[in-house]
């Protein structure tokens, strides 16, 4: 149908004759500068990516169902609010619909320049409706007919509409000459009818999102400020101010906007003693790849740099760490005026001193950039994210289908319930054995749990069920609401917590322990070494798989009851088709969950103030990051570990039983606690916080610590899960 309706579908080819009768018919004028037989050929290669179901291409658009139905420009309107409305009682249900909603979220009104952001957002929409990642357009044959990255063919086609008064409907004909018209969307038909009317004034382009507006701390508070658990989020009726917080410190971020890599370096000053005493003493935070970024937990007034990769001498810039600056940008040309900035780039263009895709990504980020800024003065916060992302409004939307949910928290005190089926261990099988693929097809998935019945129950001791349960039900009770972290008392039974301990010390155990290693961003940031890395972390740790045997698994899906997944989410997902011939399957078919970390904190041991999110690739569609962490504790207050067994202490003075230890949030904003909140470890018990806000930015709260441990050993388990797949 398409092929016929772009290529001899109507008597005179280069017509595209609108339904509206109020719209003229018009030529498509990118019919007349590509040849027929090239049209033809490229085309025949883009049908080819989305048709033929056993291509290569239409294998890597599938995997889990969240991938394959996300999107990232959902949340983002450029459509006036006139087009959408049909009735009276519609204009009421959108107006209603676009204040806040159950997440404090409320609209937010952005300009972006036309140029580059028409370029930028129209290519994210394409790679949305292709079903591609951002970064693999490049070689898409697709991707590469439409001209994303070059002589885009539908802009053109846009241009030739800028001279008249072009109607949306003339706009969307253009987009369904070039896409099928399921794949085209109606706020990116609105953001080309905008451009098409801005291009010859060069008027701003303006759109709205959702963004996340912090509560006011009065009202994290029920029963102490009653009258403010009813007022509008952010206008408490009395000025009861957050406390001062003595820790002052903060997420940053670095772009590198040249063309080549380049380090970054943290400048802590010159050593005072030492055979090294009077020397500059640097830290290496990590390799900054072309257009992409980095991140590091910082302080006000720390100092940085860049350099060459090859000459750590060779300083390029200097940047200095405040409450303000969080976010960094070196650019080469940031001294040229625009005029010149654009003349250069077109030059280096011209004379292929760089890429399609480096020069995208400096649009993309100076996007981003004009978006922070409106971000600012709504949120009062800083823009850490990729624009565009999108928000989990908390309601039973399309955009809650593809995102994770995410506890209310309200106020502190606040308590939800959840149900699981997946019971207490009270008991093990004699054998415990590695699970397979195949132990998770359906009738033997359903065996192994039906056999597994026999060493579980409701109850932590094992107590016989008179109602013989099948399910259980858990408190999740919140201990703050900025960040928002939430905690679950008795998620493990003593079993449970007694053989993750064997699993690295014990007779049974089989999970190397190592020292574990801070690495400051995935997109080429090297780890720390030595004395450095010992600074910020010190402890052992080991990765448990989800399939070591069926008491972790089990864990695992009572970690997506809490998170309110399906738990096939944390399986991978292919099937014997997906391997056929050499072909590297993309993150979409890979679970959205980490291996469970496993981590032993001896006495001195501790985890200075960091964050778990990373910052994603510019060019990743689905720009994944780590959305929750779970904390499973192992020993608490008081245990003692000896020989690979836990037990409570026995006596007051027992050097063996565990002291200190505690997980704290230093940047919780509450009325009266200038240290934020402190978690005391508690054997069995689950915290889990988000490191990302409703709206999709980063919460620069969610840094935490784990203090150091005076006596005795303190034993924990993470589990780190992404959103929408995993980096």
């Amino acid at each position: 149908e398409i092929l016929m309706k772009r290529f001899g579908g109507n008597k005179n080819e280069n017509t595209i004759v609108s339904n509206n009768a109020a719209a003229a018919p018009y030529a498509a004028p990118s019919m007349n500068y590509i040849p027929t037989h090239q049209r033809k050929m490229a085309s025949e290669k883009a049908m080819e990516g989305y048709i033929k179901e056993d291509h290569q291409y239409a294998r890597k658009s599938g995997g889990h169902e969240r991938a394959r139905e996300y999107r990232r420009t959902d949340g983002l309107t450029f459509c006036p609010v006139a087009h959408l409305i049909t009735s009276p009682a519609a204009a009421t249900a959108v107006d209603d619909s676009t204040s806040t909603s159950s997440n404090n979220l409320e609209d937010v009104e952005f300009l972006l320049a036309l140029d580059p952001s028409v370029r930028v957002l129209h290519s994210y929409y394409l790679a949305d409706a292709l079903g591609v990642e951002s970064s693999m357009v490049y070689e898409d044959p697709a991707a590469e007919f439409l001209g994303i990255y070059g002589s885009d063919v539908i802009l053109k086609d846009i241009d030739w509409l800028s001279g008249e008064e072009p109607t949306l409907d003339q706009v969307k004909h253009i987009l369904e000459s070039h896409l099928p018209s399921s794949l085209v969307d109606n706020e990116h038909a609105c953001l080309l009818h905008q451009y098409a009317l801005n291009k010859a004034t060069g008027r701003s382009i303006r759109g709205t999102t959702k963004v996340y507006i912090r509560p006011h701390v009065s009202t994290f508070y029920r029963s102490k400020f009653p009258s403010h658990s009813v007022a509008a989020f952010g206008k408490p009726a009395a000025k009861v101010g957050p406390a001062p917080l003595s820790f002052t410190g903060f997420a940053t971020k670095f772009i590198n906007l040249s063309t080549q890599p380049v380090k970054l370096y943290w400048d802590a000053g010159r050593i005072s003693s030492g055979p090294r005493e009077g020397q500059m003493h640097t830290v290496l935070i990590g390799t900054v790849q072309s257009m992409e970024s980095i991140g590091t937990a910082s302080h006000p007034g720390h100092q940085f740099f860049v350099a060459k990769t090859y000459d750590k001498d060779n300083v390029l810039d200097r940047y200095t760490a405040t409450a303000d600056e969080q976010v960094w940008y070196y650019d080469p040309l940031e001294d040229l005026s625009l005029e010149k900035r654009v003349e250069e780039m077109d030059k280096m263009t011209k004379d292929k001193k760089w890429t399609a895709k480096q020069r995208f990504g400096r649009e993309a980020w100076m996007v981003n950039q004009s978006f922070s800024r409106d971000y600012l003065v709504k949120t009062r916060m800083i823009w850490l994210a990729n624009f565009p992302q999108p928000y989990h409004d908390g309601s039973n939307t399309a955009l809650e289908k593809v995102s994770n949910h995410m506890w209310p928290a309200e106020y502190i005190g606040q308590v939800h319930t959840f149900d699981t089926n997946h019971l207490y261990f009270t008991d093990l099988p004699q054998e415990l054995e590695s699970l397979t693929k195949q132990d998770y097809e359906p009738d033997m998935e359903s065996q192994r749990l039906s056999a597994m019945e026999q060493f579980q129950s409701t109850s932590l001791k094992g107590e016989t069920d008179s109602d013989n349960n099948k399910s259980m039900s858990l408190n999740v009770k919140v201990v703050s609401c900025a960040p928002r972290v939430v905690e679950v008392k008795k998620f493990l039974s003593p079993v449970e917590v007694q053989h993750l301990i064997n699993l690295a010390y014990g007779e049974t155990g089989n999970v190397p322990m190592e020292l574990s290693r801070v690495s400051a961003s995935p997109n080429g940031g090297k780890r720390m070494r030595g004395d450095a890395m010992a600074e910020v972390r010190s402890s052992k740790g080991g990765w448990i798989h989800r399939e070591q045997d069926v008491v972790v698994d089990t864990i695992f899906r009572r970690v997506a009851d809490l998170l309110n997944i399906d738990e096939r989410l944390m399986r991978d997902h292919y099937t014997p088709e997906d391997l056929v011939g050499d072909v590297e399957l993309p993150p979409t078919h890979d679970r959205v969950v980490e291996a469970m970390q496993l981590l032993r904190y001896d006495p001195g041991d501790g985890y200075t103030a960091h964050h778990d999110f990373t910052f994603p690739s510019f060019g990743s569609r689905y720009q994944p990051r780590r959305f929750a962490s779970v904390l499973l504790y192992l020993t608490g207050e008081g245990d003692v570990v000896e020989n690979g067994v836990r037990s409570k202490s026995s006596g007051i003075n027992d050097d063996k039983a565990l002291e200190g230890g505690d997980t704290t949030f230093p940047r919780a904003i509450t009325t009266e606690n200038h240290d934020g909140i402190k978690i005391k470890p508690q054997s069995g018990k689950a915290v889990m916080f988000y490191n990302v806000l409703p709206d999709g930015n980063m919460d620069d709260l969610s840094q935490h610590a784990g203090e150091k441990v005076e006596k005795g050993v303190k034993y924990l388990a993470n589990i780190f899960v992404w959103d929408p797949i995993i980096n």
